[in-house]
């Protein structure tokens, strides 16, 4: 067990050398609420979350976020309110890089993380706009009566682990409730069935 911890480690401390490479991206209305978002799938995601819904942005591929694909992220869509770096786990540094970078060029474009990790980067935390924390834990499927006992989920759960928060006067404020906006009475409605159990 320990050896394989180490590896981990080794593996996460490898990464944060290597600079932001994204796989693809999307613009999107509900990652960021009330936001126009250019989000930016990014690589080398060392979380390694049970049942993760993006397994292809483990390995370390795609294009160099550099400031010059920034730039061009941008000019193509100018519409965005938000850039959305989806991940970026592995190279805290780089995301405050990027981050600065946006803030000094594109001052009316906010920017934000979504975090796999359970804790913030106190670097990173000061000077970004939006930050998702809380890993992906998948919902047993199969016990839909004990979800309301867990913290798992996605952020629409009020019993999700996941938790969002926005810069307001120069503070990140929990601004969860945003993606729960409708009450939640029967949970079963959250339950997927085959067509044969129909």
């Amino acid at each position: 067990m320990w050896k394989e911890r180490k590896n981990k480690m080794e593996e996460f401390n490898e990464g944060m050398n290597k600079p932001l490479k994204y796989y693809d991206i999307a613009i999107t209305f509900s990652e960021f609420p009330d936001e126009i978002a250019l989000c930016v799938n990014i690589t080398g995601c060392p979380c390694h979350c049970d049942n993760c819904s993006e397994p292809y942005l483990r390995p370390y591929v795609g294009t160099l976020l550099t400031n010059e694909e920034i730039d061009k992220l941008i000019s193509e869509h100018p519409e965005i309110t938000v850039f959305g770096l989806m991940g970026g786990d592995s190279n805290y540094r780089d995301c405050i890089r990027v981050t600065k970078y946006i803030h000094e060029k594109y001052p009316k474009i906010k920017v934000g993380i979504y975090s796999g990790r359970d804790w913030f980067d106190i670097e990173l935390m000061n000077i970004i706009d939006i930050y998702k924390v809380g890993r992906w834990i998948q919902p047993d499927m199969s016990h839909p009566e004990t979800w309301k006992d867990k913290t798992w989920g996605p952020l629409v759960w009020p019993v999700s682990n996941q938790l969002y928060f926005e810069r307001v006067d120069d503070k990140l404020v929990n601004m969860t409730y945003k993606f729960r906006q409708h009450k939640i009475g029967d949970w079963s409605r959250y339950v997927i069935m085959s067509n044969e159990e129909k």
